[in-house]
């Protein structure tokens, strides 16, 4: 069991740090090949990609959920079906509503000082058709997470970002960088990920249940759509509320200054890039446990009181991290390619922004456990309000204080649903008690990295080298001091990591 989990969240790591890897690579080189109006067009693909995940409805949560409490292949493979001829009717729709909006688009939304309107609109065009390709790979994606298969999935996954980010260099080098080619290779790309992953899953499907006939449902059961209706009322909130920052930034400065606090967010996104791939290896065991009986409720209990503590062991020096070094971190990715004016405006944006992400890194848990259970109302509940009071907040403060109070109202959003889910989740869906847990995996955490972090970055100030070295091992000794703290609560070997891992024993 410890064996089968430790390599399907290394998998799962893997498949994630090389994406996480390939943006902090190839940034640089975009913005060097490219320029800065170009990158943020690449930028805007992203954004575009945010806006319409809506589109995917649940359905790939959905779909791992099903998968994932079913054990019989030909309900699966029917359920694949429909799921896909409704996900696909949409993915059309998103389509061409950004094909024929794309002039608008263009002309009134983004600013370039540089690329006509018309070859802006063009590339708009293109975007259009990578995007929604790529959006329905997380319905196969979700498929084989349901079907267990996590190691093949991510390794698809691993080899489809290569693919993306590595090759289209050498492209560029046979041909001349520009941005069609890029947009051209991404349709391709994700054309072929999308072919190969389904091929996979009927595959797999096929051999379970040995060639029996499988009548497909002339309609998706009633609970499903349900469940996938709930979900789309929250994908529609999340999208408003994740990608509003850029919304509005793309829309009330120019495609430059949209495009380094491009650089900023996707820097100040690491404490969730790092907890995301934990949280997508769990859903399906909570999932799996999330029925009624006495023996579930306690593994699921287990479940999600270990991996909220390894969630929250990574996400604190991360972020913690993230604030101390800033200038560091950003002069070593980026070089000398921001523009000086802007950038100690960007640090302060950075860490504003890292403080909201650990915060959302924290609710993670809270939220996946809500999805296994089918409970999407307290999500919308939230969404609804942060809706209400975030967007007229964002607005305001760049209105007012301008690009450096953006990161503002995602801190403040992202603190109130922490303590919303919080509340929500010990009053009615987990049995631990609360007070230990808020003490043992929220607070004890937080002050061993600050406790640890700090004396050494004072350290490097005063001596002035290498600050990676130091990042490092800030890094490295808190988190062994928190494991250490934690397994001698626990009364087992100090240094006994493989217990964080084992979730069938508290």
């Amino acid at each position: 069991m410890i064996k089968n989990t430790i390599t399907n969240i290394i998998t799962n790591y893997i498949s994630k740090f090389w994406a996480i890897i390939s943006i902090f690579v190839f940034v640089p080189l975009y913005i060097k090949f490219l320029g800065i109006e170009s990158y943020a067009i690449i930028g805007f693909y992203t954004l575009i990609l945010g806006i319409i995940s809506f589109a995917d409805s649940g359905m790939s949560s959905a779909i791992i959920k099903e998968f994932s409490a079913s054990d019989d292949s030909a309900f699966k493979y029917s359920i694949l079906i429909q799921l896909e001829r409704l996900y696909i009717l949409v993915c059309v729709v998103i389509f061409l509503i950004i094909f024929f909006g794309s002039h608008f688009i263009a002309n009134k939304w983004l600013t370039s000082e540089k690329i006509p309107v018309g070859e802006l609109s063009y590339f708009i065009k293109l975007i259009g058709l990578g995007v929604v390709i790529q959006l329905l790979s997380s319905l196969y994606y979700g498929a084989l997470f349901g079907l267990h298969e996590q190691v093949v999935a991510n390794m698809y996954q691993i080899t489809w970002n290569v693919f993306k980010s590595v090759f289209v260099f050498v492209i560029f080098l046979i041909y001349k960088p520009s941005l069609q080619i890029y947009f051209i290779w991404q349709i391709i790309c994700n054309g072929v990920y999308i072919i190969a992953l389904r091929a996979k899953i009927v595959s797999i499907l096929k051999i379970s249940y040995q060639g029996k006939l499988v009548n497909i449902l002339t309609r998706i059961p009633t609970n499903i759509l349900n469940y996938i209706g709930g979900m789309t009322v929250i994908a529609i909130i999340s999208a408003l509320n994740s990608q509003a920052d850029k919304i509005i930034t793309s829309s009330f400065f120019t495609l430059s200054v949209y495009g380094y606090y491009n650089i900023g967010s996707i820097l100040a996104q690491l404490p969730v890039l790092l907890t995301v791939p934990l949280v997508t290896f769990i859903f399906p065991l909570f999932s799996k446990f999330s029925g009624s009986e006495e023996s579930d409720s306690q593994k699921l209990s287990v479940l999600f009181s270990k991996i909220s503590y390894i969630i929250n062991l990574l996400a604190f020096p991360t972020c913690i991290l993230l604030i101390l070094y800033t200038s560091e971190i950003v002069k070593l990715w980026t070089g000398s390619s921001i523009n000086k004016e802007i950038f100690p405006i960007l640090m302060i944006v950075i860490k504003l922004l890292a403080i909201g992400s650990l915060f959302l890194a924290l609710q993670l848990p809270f939220f996946y456990l809500l999805l296994s259970k089918g409970k999407t109302k307290y999500t919308i509940y939230q969404g609804i309000v942060q809706i209400v009071f975030g967007l007229p907040l964002l607005y305001f403060c760049v209105k007012i204080y301008g690009l450096k109070a953006i990161g503002i109202p995602w801190l403040l959003i992202n603190l109130g649903a922490f303590i919303f889910q919080f509340i929500i989740i010990f009053k009615k869906y987990i049995n631990i008690p609360f007070f230990p847990y808020f003490i043992n995996s929220i607070v004890t955490p937080a002050i061993i990295t600050f406790l640890c972090c700090t004396p050494i970055y004072l350290l490097y100030l005063k001596f002035n080298c290498a600050f990676y070295l130091f990042l490092s091992l800030s890094g490295i000794v808190s988190i062994l001091t928190c494991v250490i703290v934690n397994n001698l609560k626990r009364k087992v070997a100090f240094l006994n990591v493989q217990n964080l891992f084992d979730f069938t024993n508290q």
